[in-house]
């Protein structure tokens, strides 16, 4: 099972930052490579259970579902329901710390997921990374902007 994990330091406040970040249907607020996102059941936007979907710029779609969210913690864990991806059990969390002496807030993300097909060269762990730290550049990008 690969993990991916990025950690990043973001000149935002903890809490603006998670108040961006909990608003699970929003992401394509703020994610460039999101055309549009909608919370897609019953349930409200940031409650366990909600399913969000997200139309990408290439016309893809991925589905997911909030595990779990914790606004102590500002955590917040969710996971593939659908993706034109060879993977299964994509999981990601997120969450954001305040950085009390220097200002700013630390980030990390953290995913893993299996593979359907061997991948000797880690093609899918550097296509996550890669979508991981385009979301973390597009929430920094959104975040100075909303100040």
């Amino acid at each position: 099972m690969p993990l991916v994990e990025f950690n990043d330091v973001i000149d935002s406040d903890a809490d603006h930052a998670w108040n961006v970040l909990k608003k699970f249907g929003e992401i394509s607020k703020w994610h460039s490579d999101i055309a549009e996102s909608r919370i897609d059941n019953e349930l409200p936007d940031g409650m366990v259970g909600c399913v969000r979907k997200l139309i990408l710029g290439d016309g893809g779609i991925i589905v997911e579902r909030l595990l779990a969210t914790d606004d102590v913690r500002r955590s917040l864990t969710y996971r593939f329901e659908e993706a034109p991806l060879p993977i299964d059990n994509y999981t990601l969390t997120v969450a954001v710390t305040p950085l009390t002496r220097a200002g700013g807030s630390f980030i990390r993300w953290s995913a893993t997921f299996d593979l359907r097909e061997p991948d000797p060269e880690g093609k899918y762990e550097k296509l996550m990374q890669g979508l991981i730290i385009g979301g973390s550049d597009s929430l920094q990008a959104y975040l100075r902007q909303s100040l």
